[in-house]
C-alpha cells in the first residue's frame, strides 16, 4: 500500500464495524501491555502482549460475516491499487 490513507482506510473498517466493548476490551489490554512493558519481566511482558492479542481476536471473531465481507472488499480495493 502507497500510503497511510490505504492503512487508515482498512484500520476504519475494522473499527467502524466493532462493538464498543470490544474496543474497550482491546484498549484496556492495550494499557496493560504498555505498563508490563515498563514494569514488569519479560514473562509479564510475553503474557499481557498474549492477552492483548486474545482481545483482538476476539473482537474479530465478535464480526458477523456481512462486516467480515465488508472488511474484505476494503482490503481487496486497497489491494487492486497495487496490481494496477
Amino acid at each position: 500500500m502507497e500510503n497511510k490513507i490505504d492503512h487508515a482506510r482498512i484500520l476504519n473498517a475494522y473499527l467502524a464495524r466493532m462493538t464498543l466493548s470490544d474496543i474497550d476490551a482491546i484498549q484496556s489490554a492495550n494499557q496493560i501491555w504498555a505498563q508490563a512493558a515498563m514494569n514488569q519481566n519479560n514473562l509479564s511482558l510475553f503474557q499481557c502482549r498474549a492477552g492483548f492479542y486474545a482481545a483482538v481476536s476476539n473482537a474479530v471473531n465478535n464480526l458477523i460475516r456481512h462486516d467480515i465481507d465488508y472488511i474484505e472488499q476494503v482490503i481487496n480495493e486497497e489491494l487492486s491499487k497495487i496490481t494496477q
